[in-house]
C-alpha cells in the first residue's frame, strides 16, 4: 500500500461528551458518529493542557509546556526552543503538508508548506485568509465569528449566509486543497490539517443551526450554584467570564444551544470532507484523526472556558481511523492525549526523529492490533501555567488529584462516584490522595515550569479574598482591532458597530443590559483609543441610554 494520506480534523473547545456517539441524548453528530463507527474512539482521552496555544504546540511537537514553554497563550519568558514538528517531519518525509483555518501559531509555519488562514482577533484584515474571502464575495460585516468583549460567552447569532460562514470556508477550502492535490500532485501523499474555530465562544452559528436545537430541551448546568469561596481561587476569573449566564437558566440554556449549534455544523463540514474522500476513491488510503485541543465548562461548577481541570475541561472528543490498523467501532478506554500522535506517525510511517537527543512522552496510538496503547497508562499529568497561575492534575480513569498553586488549594475526586467532581475528598481520602500528590511532585520536580518547587514541594503564592457573586463579574476586551484600523475606502465594506450590535441583540430576547457588566464595559472601552479595541460605545444603539448611565 501506497504511503496513506493524512488528514487531521480539528475543533476547538469541543467538550468530549459533545457527540452523540459518547452517549450524549441531546447533540446530533451523525458524521462524526460514522466515522467513529468506522475507526476506534478513545474514550478517556486528554489534552495536556486545556488552553489553545500551548495545547496545540504539545500536538505538534509531542511535548509538554516545561519543554516547548508555551505555558498558556503566552510563552515563559526568553527564546522560545526549536523543536522537530509532526510537520516538518511529513513534509521531510516527501508529504505536502498543508493548513486551513485556526492553528493559533505564534510566527511561525512549524512545517506546513502552505497554510490558509482563519484566526481570531486580527489586527488587519490584510493578515486573514477568511476576512479577505469574505471582502472578496461581498459579505459585509463586523462580526463574522461572533462579538466576543461584552458578549464574549453570551447568546448571539451569525447572520452570515451558511454558505460564507467559517464553519463552511474550512470545509471548501479543504475540498478543493484534495481535489487539486489528488488530480495534480498524483504520487505525493498529502498532510491536511483542517481546523475549525467553532465551537470556541463566541457562540454565534449562523441559520439554520442557530435554530437547530431548542432551548427547552436542554439540561442546565450541573453544579452551576456551586458557592465562590469553594471554588480555587485561580478559578474566580472563569466564573467572572460568564458575567452572570450560569444563574440565568434562558440565557445560559440558550448558549447550550448555540454550542451545540456550531458543532452540529463542523459535524456537517465533516460529513462532506469525507465525502469527498469516497468520491475520489482515495478513503482507504487516508489515515483519519477528529480530536480538538480542549474542552468547555459551559457553565458546569459555575464557571465557563477552559484552563481548569475539570472533566469538561480537560477531557476531549478523539476519533481515529487508519485504514487495515483500527477496528471498526472499537472504544478504547485508554488513558490517551494530543501526545500521542506525533509519535504514532513515527512509528507508522517511519519518520525520522532523533529519541535519544529529544524523547517524546507520547505513545503509538496503534500499538495494539486495532488500536489502542501497547501498554497501558495507569495515570496521566495535565498541567497549565506558571507562578501563581499555575495547578497540576494526577488523573487516572477513576480518580483524580489537582493542586493549585495560588491559594495552595487541593481537590481530589472520585470519578466513578462522583463523574461531575462535586465532593471534594482532599481531606477525607487520606491513603490514595497522599500517594496521588507525591506523584505529583515527582513529576513536577522533573518536568515543572522554572520555579514550582521550593524545598520538595510546591511553591506556593498567596490568594485574593474571596470576591462576592456580584463582584465576580466581568468583561475583557480582546477582540479584534481590524475594523477599526480599515483605510478609509475600505470602511464602507463591514457594517458600522452599531448596525452590527444592534442586529446581534435583537434576536437574543434573553440578553438585556441589565444583565451585564456594562460598567465594565463602558470603562474599557473608553480608556482604550479606537485604533487599539474591536469594541466602541454603544452610541445609535437600543443600549445606548443603559451604556451612557452605566
Amino acid at each position: 500500500m501506497k504511503r496513506p494520506n493524512i488528514l487531521v480534523l480539528m475543533t476547538d473547545q469541543q467538550r468530549f461528551d459533545a457527540l452523540s456517539c459518547a452517549g450524549s441524548p441531546e447533540i446530533r453528530t451523525p458524521n462524526l458518529d460514522a466515522l467513529a463507527a468506522s475507526g476506534v474512539r478513545f474514550s478517556q482521552a486528554v489534552t495536556p493542557t486545556p488552553v489553545c496555544v500551548a495545547a496545540r504546540m504539545s500536538f505538534i511537537t509531542g511535548h509538554r509546556i516545561s519543554r516547548h514553554h508555551w505555558v498558556s497563550n503566552s510563552a515563559l519568558p526568553g527564546p522560545l526552543p526549536e523543536l522537530s514538528t509532526l510537520m516538518g517531519s511529513l513534509l521531510s518525509a516527501g508529504y505536502w503538508t498543508q493548513g486551513i483555518g485556526k492553528m493559533h501559531f505564534r510566527g511561525s509555519h512549524y512545517g506546513l508548506r502552505h497554510l490558509m488562514t482563519m484566526e481570531e482577533c486580527i489586527a488587519h484584515r490584510a493578515d486573514d485568509d477568511y476576512l479577505l474571502y469574505l471582502r472578496e464575495n461581498g459579505v459585509r460585516t463586523r462580526f463574522p465569528k461572533g462579538m466576543r468583549d461584552l458578549l464574549m460567552m453570551q447568546p448571539q447569532t451569525c447572520d452570515i449566509p451558511v454558505e460564507h460562514h467559517m464553519n463552511t470556508w474550512v470545509a471548501d477550502r479543504s475540498i478543493e486543497f484534495i481535489r487539486q492535490h489528488t488530480r495534480h500532485r498524483t504520487t505525493q501523499p498529502f498532510f491536511l490539517w483542517s481546523s475549525w474555530i467553532s465551537p470556541h465562544p463566541p457562540f454565534a452559528p449562523c441559520p439554520p443551526y442557530d435554530t437547530m436545537y431548542d432551548p427547552a430541551d436542554l439540561d442546565l448546568p450541573v453544579y452551576a450554584d456551586r458557592p465562590i469561596e469553594t471554588l480555587p481561587p485561580g478559578l474566580y476569573g472563569q466564573r467572572a467570564r460568564l458575567d452572570g449566564s450560569h444563574r440565568d437558566p434562558d440565557r445560559i440554556r440558550r448558549v447550550k444551544a448555540l454550542y451545540y449549534g456550531l458543532v452540529s455544523h463542523v459535524d456537517n463540514s465533516v460529513g462532506r470532507i469525507l465525502a469527498e474522500l469516497d468520491a475520489l476513491g482515495i478513503a482507504d488510503n487516508t489515515a483519519i484523526l477528529f480530536v480538538s485541543d480542549h474542552g468547555e465548562m459551559l457553565g458546569d461548577h459555575g464557571i465557563g472556558q477552559k484552563f481548569c481541570p475539570y472533566e469538561h475541561s480537560i477531557r476531549i472528543p478523539f476519533l481515529l481511523r487508519w485504514p487495515g490498523r483500527t477496528e471498526p467501532g472499537r472504544v478504547s478506554d485508554d488513558l490517551v492525549s494530543l501526545l500521542d500522535f506525533y509519535p504514532t506517525l513515527i512509528d507508522e510511517l517511519g519518520l525520522e526523529y532523533s529519541e535519544t537527543s529529544d524523547p517524546l512522552p507520547g505513545n503509538s496510538l496503534l500499538g495494539q492490533e486495532g488500536g489502542g496503547l501497547a501498554e497501558a497508562r495507569d495515570r496521566f499529568v495535565i498541567d497549565f501555567g506558571t507562578g501563581g497561575n499555575r495547578w497540576v492534575s494526577v488523573r487516572s480513569k477513576n480518580r483524580k488529584v489537582s493542586f493549585y498553586t495560588k491559594g495552595a488549594v487541593e481537590e481530589a475526586y472520585d470519578l466513578s462516584a462522583d463523574p461531575w467532581e462535586q465532593t471534594n475528598l482532599a481531606d477525607s481520602e487520606v491513603d490514595w490522595v497522599s500517594g496521588y500528590r507525591e506523584e505529583m511532585l515527582n513529576w513536577e520536580s522533573e518536568y515543572g515550569t522554572p520555579g514550582s518547587i521550593t524545598e520538595a514541594d510546591f511553591t506556593t503564592h498567596s490568594a485574593p479574598p474571596v470576591p462576592s457573586e456580584a463582584d465576580c463579574r466581568n468583561v475583557v476586551l480582546n477582540e479584534g482591532t481590524w475594523p477599526n484600523r480599515l483605510p478609509e475606502d475600505e470602511k464602507e465594506s463591514i457594517e458600522t458597530f452599531s448596525e452590527a450590535f444592534t442586529k446581534i441583540i435583537s434576536k437574543e430576547p434573553s440578553l438585556s443590559p441589565d444583565k451585564l457588566s456594562l460598567d465594565r464595559y463602558k470603562n474599557q472601552v473608553e480608556s482604550t483609543d479606537a485604533y487599539n479595541r474591536g469594541s466602541d460605545p454603544l452610541t445609535d444603539t437600543p443600549w445606548e441610554s443603559a451604556y451612557r448611565d452605566a
